[in-house]
Parts: C-alpha cells; structure tokens; sequence
C-alpha cells in the first residue's frame, strides 16, 4: 500500500496504486469540489504536491498555467498515486459551509392534520377461559374502526405478547393505514414522528416533524455528499451507470446523509430516532433514482425515460435507513425525466391548481423547471440550463459557500465595482447569484455589450472610467474581467476574472431558462402580460437580485419586476404537506398525472427561441 499524506489536516491515507488523489480523499472523508464528475474538465479540484511529484501528465494539469504546474499543482482526480506523496489541499478547493435555503419564502396553505402513521391507546379485556381470542385479534377488536381490516408483519407480532402483559393490557398502537407496526406498553401517544425531505442535487433538508401535532420540531440540512462525483446529475447519472457498485456508492452517500440529517434533528427535539416512522421526499427525478439505487441511464439520453416516475413507498431498512420498526419512505411523484418530485412537491406549496390567475412557476438552477396555469390546466417544461447558476464551468466559479463572491454592483462614488463575500472572508470565486449581478453590472456599465461581447482594453479605455477600464485585461480568447487581484484572494494562487467564455456560459444558462419560459407562454397562448404572478423557487433562486434578473433578461420585458415573488424551499413544504395529511399525497400523484408536459427538444421551434433569448436586453445586431 501507498501513503498519501494530506495538508493541512495532517492526515495519511492508504491508497492503491493507481487510485487517484481525488478518490482517496473522498474515501476518508475529505471532501473536494468537483463540478466534472472526476474528468478533469473543471479544475476545481486542484491539489498541491509538496513532496513526491513526478512528471505530470497532460490531463492531469489541463487548464492550469505553466507558473501553477512548476509550483507542483495538478488536478486530483487526474493525480494517479504510484509513489508515496505529501499533497496540500488548498481552501479553494475545499467545500466549506453552504448557504442552505431551509425555510419557505411563501406560507404554506392549511391543511388538515391526516397522517399515515397513527397512535391509538387502548385498554384491553385480560383473556380468559371464555375469551381466549388472539392477542392480535383482541387489539385489532379494541381499535376497531380506527383500523379497520388490520393486518401486521412479524416484528410487530413477535413484540405483542409481552408488550401487552408488561402493563396489564394497556397498550400502545402504532398504525400505518391498516397496518400494525409496532405495540408499546403502556400509553405513549406523542412519540410518532416522521421527517420531510428537500433532497436537491446541490443540498440535502430535513425537517422532524410530530404526527401527532403536525408541529415542526427540528431542522438540519447538508451539502449533497454526491457531489464528490460531479455537481449535476448528468455527470452523477453517468457515474451511476458504470454498475450496481457505483449506484450503491451514490445511494449510501445520500441514504447516510439522511440519515445523519434525521439523527441531528432528533438530537436537537431530544426524541428517540427510532420513534421516527415515516419519510417523505422531494428531489428530481435523478435523485430519486439515486436514493433507491436504480440506474437514471435512460433519463439522460434521448428520450429521456425514467424507470419509475410514479409517487414510490418502500420500508426504510431497504435503502439503508435506520429508524422506528416499520418505518417507511414515501417519494413524491414526477412528471417526467426533468420534472421531478421536488416541482409536483412546490405545486402543493403554492396551490398551482386552486388558482384563478394565471401564475408562472419557476426553479432556477441546474435544470430549470417551468410550470405555467391555473385551476383549468397546467403545464410543463424542463429547459437545461447547466450548471453555470452553479458556479460550475465557470472559470472562478464555485457554489455559495464562505469566501463565494455573491453580491456585485456599480457603486457610484467610487466609479467602480463593489463586491459582497459571504462570511466576510477574502473571495476565493463567485457564485451564480454573484455571477447573475456581476453580468448585470457589466452590462450596466458597458463592459459587456448586449450581445455579450466583452469589450477589448482599447475600447474600455476611451468608453469606462479608469477604475472600471483597469478590470479589463487582455487575455488569448477575448478579454477577461477582473473581479479580484490576487493579492486579495484567499490562495493568492491566481487573479479572480470572469472570461469571454464565463459570459457566453451564463448567457446559455440564462436562454434555456428565458427560452422554456418563452415556450410555456407560447403554447399556452399568451404573452408576459397576462401573467399574473411569477413564483421562483429552490435554494439558488431565493437569493437572485430581481432587478438583476431582469437586467440580463432571464424573463420576458413584459413581466415587471413586482410580479416576481420568491417562495423559496417549495419542495420542502410541499414533503411537508404530504407527511402531515394523506390527502394531499392523492393530490400531488394526480396532479403528476394531470399536468402536460412540454419536451421542448423535440419542438422543431425551439431552436429559434433558444437563440434568441441568449441575447441580453438592448441587443440589435451589434
């Protein structure tokens, strides 16, 4: 075996030889960013090798400088271990802690409290020499109408003999629907709880929720541990296809993360974990596929087909989760491959069907999802944005964690650009909310002309203010736009600048986006104007700046900035609704069936739209 010591955790790792730097540390925990899914296209898995280096393949210091190859950095999920090595991870490439969304930015609609999973108490007629019936028919006699038609698995029955006898026939009931899952002595109604789930690509909620109260008693949230093998779900998909190994790799990472999320939030409402009886989640249509370790190959090519996109209830001990004796997991339906649980979830939330306004939905991030109606008809698109909203592909791109750039704007006073770090740390890149204002900032001040050019330093120099015209650098493929001198950054490795290439990655982000939205009005017959409302969903869109959306054209001109309104973490009321009541979980799997979607890759029209929404507001063929 060979060792790899990582600094500065000081920490040595066993690897085989071949393995790469990459995989040994995610294998110990030590987790690396990744938006490549270990191909070395992203560069944001940059390690440093202090002792031990060998001559560098060329995958293995793809886009990184002659300077930075000659001071030992490579890519480690390129840095094949044949020697033993002393490798420093460096902040930057490091996750840090995330700006999670946990809360809903709308109310949640009333609901009726109808959970699956219910208490009963009963006092039971001791048997007797003319009563000897079962003791399971004897409790099922004393819950009658509450179950009827009750039925039981083994557990509970090799439980209930002494259960009864231990309290003198004074028993606790635990059901679910028609089923007994489990008999405690004695009466302890109040201790059934179940967990709600946003389970995203990016981040992982959990909310503990009282199924005798309907109360919320605790939250946690994680980054998404799948993230090691790539931020979006195609590269993850990818992953997954290689064979039932892979596919158990990626279901472990988020079942264990479930399960520590579940753990945390029983530790805070100090309630026992295995009193937790039911989980329901929302997550698109891949990562559902990934919780229950099924191969998502299909979903990712043409035409796109899942296995399963029915609502889906499993015992929890099936995938890996440990919880109360009979717990089980409730996923919520999708509408197609690219509409998944997480959007029939944010229908609940916002009431999208009992609507009389014509009402605009929208997730923003990796893979935008549309919904657009009312009470009358709902329909449907996926556009895929990739993962700029993301900070991958973007050159100094990085997700909204410590040291992320996120706010940018002109500041008037200065004559120059003002940027906002998150935890007030020295920047180590931008994030997509950042990249959304930086873009908008650009454009306001001409840096970048409405058909994304970034100007050359000649014309910057006659049409910016000096400050502005200092950012603006020459560079082999247009002109770069400084955000940070690297004296200022948190490695001091290499300056923060958004590329040519960064602006055309967010002006496709932004099409797809702009382009389904366009394609929803379109089919549905209308413009901008007649929308009543636009709800923007998920962690990443709670925190776009409004007028800068509309600075770079995410939405049509003829829908005002006070229509737009952030619901924020639809997909976790809408768990949450579907774990307190029954109803809602018949309403969601109808509302699945219902809503049409749109594949806008198969619209012959579509190209054309696309096109044309990439352009930023203003552009007349410059």
């Amino acid at each position: 075996m060979l060792r790899v010591k990582i600094l500065p955790d000081d920490k040595t790792i066993e690897v085989l030889d071949g393995e790469t730097v990459f995989d040994a540390c995610c294998r110990a925990g030590i987790m690396i960013q990744s938006a490549c899914g270990g191909v070395g296209t992203c560069t944001k898995c940059v390690v440093r090798i202090k002792e031990g280096a060998t001559a560098p393949s060329p995958h293995g210091v793809r886009n990184l400088s002659s300077t930075e190859i000659e001071q030992g950095y490579r890519l480690s999920c390129q840095l094949k271990v044949r020697n033993d090595l002393v490798v420093e991870i460096p902040p930057g490439s490091r996750f840090y802690g995330e700006q999670i969304l946990t809360v809903g930015g709308a109310a949640a609609p009333e609901t009726a409290l109808d959970p699956s999973v219910r208490q009963y108490y009963c006092q039971l007629p001791q048997p007797e020499i003319h009563d000897q019936a079962s003791d399971f028919d004897r409790l099922a006699r004393a819950l009658g109408a509450h179950a009827p038609d009750l039925v039981a698995g083994l557990d509970p029955l090799r439980e209930l003999a002494d259960a009864l006898r231990e309290k003198d026939f004074r028993v606790t009931a635990t059901v679910s629907g028609r089923r007994l899952i489990r008999a405690e002595p004695g009466n302890t109604r109040g201790t059934a709880f179940g967990v709600a789930y946003d389970i995203g690509t990016t981040t992982v909620v959990g909310y503990l929720i009282d199924l005798t109260t309907g109360k919320e008693l605790a939250l946690a949230s994680r980054s998404n541990p799948q993230a090691a093998f790539g931020h979006d779900v195609l590269a993850r998909g990818d992953y997954a296809d290689k064979g039932p190994q892979e596919r158990r790799e990626l279901q472990d990472l988020i079942v264990g993360c479930m399960q520590e999320i579940a753990a945390e939030c029983c530790e805070k409402a100090r309630t026992p974990i295995d009193h937790v009886y039911e989980v329901v989640f929302g997550g698109n249509t891949i990562m559902t596929h990934l919780v229950f370790a099924l191969n998502p190959r299909h979903i990712t090519v043409s035409p796109f087909t899942p296995i399963w996109s029915r609502a889906y209830k499993v015992p929890a001990h099936e995938i890996g989760l440990k919880l109360a004796p009979g717990a089980t997991v409730y996923a919520l339906p999708s509408v197609g491959g690219y509409v998944g649980g997480d959007i029939t979830a944010g229908m609940l939330a916002c009431d999208l069907d009992r609507r009389e306004d014509l009402t605009l939905f929208v997730d923003v991030g990796t893979n935008g999802e549309i919904l657009l109606g009312n009470r009358s008809r709902l329909i449907s698109c996926a556009a895929p944005a990739g993962p700029a909203f993301e900070g991958a592909k973007i050159s100094c791109g990085l997700r909204a964690m410590s040291g992320a750039i996120d706010k940018v704007s002109f500041s008037e006073s200065e004559q120059d650009l003002d940027l906002h770090v998150i935890g007030h740390h020295p920047p180590r890149g931008v994030c997509g909310t950042g990249l959304i204002d930086a873009v908008a900032t650009f454009l306001k001040t001409g840096m970048v002309d409405p058909g994304g050019r970034v100007l050359e330093p000649d014309e910057a120099r006659e049409k910016l203010p000096e400050k502005l015209a200092g950012r603006v650098l020459p560079s082999e493929n247009g002109s770069d736009l400084l955000l940070v001198p690297k004296a200022k950054t948190l490695e001091r490795r290499r300056d923060l600048t958004l590329t040519q290439r960064d602006i055309r990655e967010l002006q496709l982000a932004k099409g797809a986006i702009r382009a389904g939205v366009d394609m929803a009005l379109k089919v549905w017959g209308v413009d901008g104007s007649q929308v009543s409302n636009v709800l923007i969903a998920g962690g990443f869109g709670n925190y776009i700046n409004p007028a800068a959306a509309m600075a770079i054209g995410l939405f049509p001109p003829d829908i005002t900035v006070d229509k737009l309104e952030f619901v924020g973490n639809s997909a976790a009321v809408g768990a949450k609704l579907c774990l307190v009541n029954r109803g809602q979980r018949a309403r969601v799997e109808r509302l699945a069936r219902e809503v049409e979607y749109i594949e806008l890759s198969g619209r012959k029209d579509f190209a054309d739209v696309f096109m044309t929404a990439m352009l930023f507001p203003g552009y007349e063929g410059l």
